[in-house]
């Protein structure tokens, strides 16, 4: 077979995705904990020695290494406690800040805990390759789904090609998993199969995340919209899709309502400028980065940085939203949910560089993929029209 032939062969395309995407996160994983060697994959966890929850890991783990930079402190670690104590009912989650927040979207945190059969001092092992694996996933869910809507499916390598997408990887997050679902989702929304296998994803996305209940809830409201205006669907393929969809929204409901139960009231405290109002975030940005620029070094280099992204974050909000309710699609309307949710981040979100790149990485991955579908579509179909 020519080389040309090859590679233009989707299932091979879509291999080398999920290949590259897995050797560029190892790579990534390895270089971000470069100087701390031997590599070791609790180091991904972030969790230190100043952490109040840091004696209860190594007490179960001993082998787990600590860092000793109160600095290196990141959400890692609270996987480790959700996956410790998965409904809340032990001490972990009596150690962790903001608990109840945390334990709104635990289920990667249960996925750890099977993974490793409930074995803690397998915690760490389990989620470093459960990032790889996401990674892979991703691509190859993103090369799958481009390739099904028309496009090329070499653009899964928009998942390594992320800096958001490979930063949660080197902190075991669960970013990448995020991609991997909602793929899988919108794979299956928009095939023939039982419309039931929307029941145990949905289920899954919201609990992985809770703002992706706002794609189930988009998608039901194209499930609606095709049945009630453009009369494409029959109201018993309509009815059983939104009901399968819905079960995740409300089974993210039942589950805060209990877990919340759990918590004091200073645990279910939630930092200010996390989320807002849209885009009071963006334009409290602006005065907080001038302050940051009359700073030391690398407070000049974060405030001279933060205002231009959030600048362009606006124009991929603005262009995302009104090309995603023009498509009238399923993976237009999601990106549409998911960009209205960005602009409601407030200035925490937008000021710090792992929060600035990490947050909006899937999304931006999902708005990518259905512009350069809806583009070279258009293009398709000018070109159909000069051929006639």
């Amino acid at each position: 077979m020519p080389f040309s032939q090859k590679i233009s062969n989707p299932r091979l395309a879509i291999l080398c995705c999920g290949i590259l995407s897995a050797f560029v996160t190892l790579l990534a994983q390895w270089a971000s904990r470069r100087g701390a060697e031997p590599f070791s994959p609790s180091l991904l966890m972030n969790a230190t020695e100043d952490d109040p929850i840091a004696s209860y890991i190594q007490t179960r783990d001993p082998s787990f290494r600590l860092s000793s930079n109160p600095e290196d402190h990141y959400d890692g670690v609270y996987l480790w406690a959700m996956a410790a104590d998965p409904f809340a009912r032990g001490s972990a989650h009596d150690l962790i800040d903001l608990a109840a927040y945390r334990y709104g979207h635990p289920f990667y945190a249960w996925l750890i805990r099977v993974c490793a059969l409930g074995q803690e001092h397998l915690f760490d092992t389990v989620a470093w390759v459960l990032a790889i694996g996401s990674a892979a996933a991703a691509a190859m869910s993103i090369a799958y789904l481009a390739y099904r809507l028309g496009g090329s499916p070499w653009w899964g390598l928009l998942v390594p090609m992320s800096p958001g997408l490979l930063f949660s990887t080197t902190t075991v997050l669960t970013e990448p998993f995020q991609v991997f679902m909602l793929a899988l989702v919108l794979l299956v929304y928009g095939s023939r199969r039982s419309r039931w296998l929307l029941m145990p994803l949905s289920i899954a996305v919201c609990l992985t995340k809770e703002q992706l209940s706002l794609a189930i809830l988009a998608l039901i409201a194209l499930t609606v919209w095709r049945w009630l205006v453009e009369h494409n669907l029959s109201w018993q393929r309509a009815r059983t899709t939104i009901f399968a969809l819905a079960i995740g929204p409300l089974s993210l409901l039942c589950w805060l309502v209990y877990v919340r139960s759990n918590f004091d009231a200073q645990q279910q405290e939630y930092d200010s400028g996390n989320i807002g109002i849209p885009f009071s975030g963006f334009l409290g940005i602006v005065d907080y980065a001038a302050q940051l620029r009359a700073g030391d070094a690398l407070s000049n280099q974060i405030g001279s940085t933060t205002t231009s992204f959030s600048i362009a974050l606006i124009v991929v909000i603005v262009v995302g939203i009104i090309v995603g309710l023009w498509r009238r699609d399923a993976l237009g309307w999601v990106v549409a949910s998911q960009l209205v949710m960005m602009s409601m981040l407030g200035w925490r979100t937008l000021v710090y560089p792992h929060e600035m790149f990490r947050i909006p990485a899937m999304t931006l991955v999902f708005f990518a993929l259905m512009l350069i579908v809806h583009l070279q579509n258009q293009r398709g179909s000018a070109a159909r029209k000069v051929n006639t």
